[in-house]
């Protein structure tokens, strides 16, 4: 007769010998993981320091969390830390940064960098730098980003990039930056802008219209021109 507690607790044994393996096999390479956190795509060093030491952000080197809490504080974010999806950076991937951060040594103390803003700085740049934008993006936050574009950094632009980013840029929820607080940005940020360098309304397809409008305005005349003199020569 088969013993149900002995089938039972083999079971279990070997579910949870598999699951150790795994977790060691899957993140076993910190060199790779140093290499990760120092590639700029990836940009865990913008905010947290080239050593890990801490900077925009709070140190991580020797950190103390596990893998699976590293990869949980990436994913769903506690704070000022915007998401990074699984298509920006794999499991693998952190667990392996997460070997590399665990081989560093905590440093003794933390100092928080400091934007060196005065307290009549406007709201919306105090604003990029409470909520870390400027790692990326220095003090005057990403106006050039919209600028190079052809494009008005307004506050739809600015909550539609917040939301849903281009490129590898993380995404921050409504509970991180509402979008009255990124309105405020946006109005720092085209502050920053000379009117015209901004696109102007109705862009191309104004401008083809306006020639358009030249050229049958000054064929109408010509036109005109032509009968009068017809008619005064008769």
């Amino acid at each position: 007769m088969i013993n149900l507690r002995k089938l039972f607790i083999m079971m279990v044994a070997s579910l949870v010998m598999a699951g150790l393996s795994n977790s060691v096999a899957f993140a076993q390479d910190p060199d790779n993981g140093k290499v990760l956190w120092e590639e700029q795509i990836f940009q865990c060093m913008r905010c947290h320091g080239a050593e890990a030491q801490g900077m925009w952000a709070g140190p991580l080197a020797g950190t103390e969390r596990t893998a699976e809490e590293l990869i949980a504080q990436v994913r769903t974010p506690r704070r000022f830390m915007p998401t990074f999806s699984e298509a920006q950076v794999s499991d693998e991937q952190l667990t392996d940064i997460h070997a590399y951060l665990s081989s560093l040594t905590a440093p003794a103390d933390f100092t928080p960098a400091d934007a060196g803003l005065s307290e009549d700085a406007p709201e919306g740049q105090k604003l990029i730098v409470q909520f870390r934008c400027v790692a990326c993006h220095s003090e005057t936050g990403p106006v050039s980003n919209f600028t190079d574009r052809g494009e008005a950094p307004t506050a739809d632009a600015v909550i539609a990039q917040l939301r849903n980013p281009r490129q590898r840029m993380p995404s921050f929820s409504p509970d991180q930056v509402s979008d009255a607080e990124a309105t405020i940005i946006a109005e720092f940020l085209i502050s920053q802008v000379s009117p015209a360098t901004l696109p102007q309304s109705g862009g191309a397809n104004s401008t083809a219209l306006s020639i358009a409008l030249l050229l049958i305005g000054g064929g109408l005349l010509f036109l005109a021109g032509l009968l009068l003199r017809r008619f005064a020569t008769q």
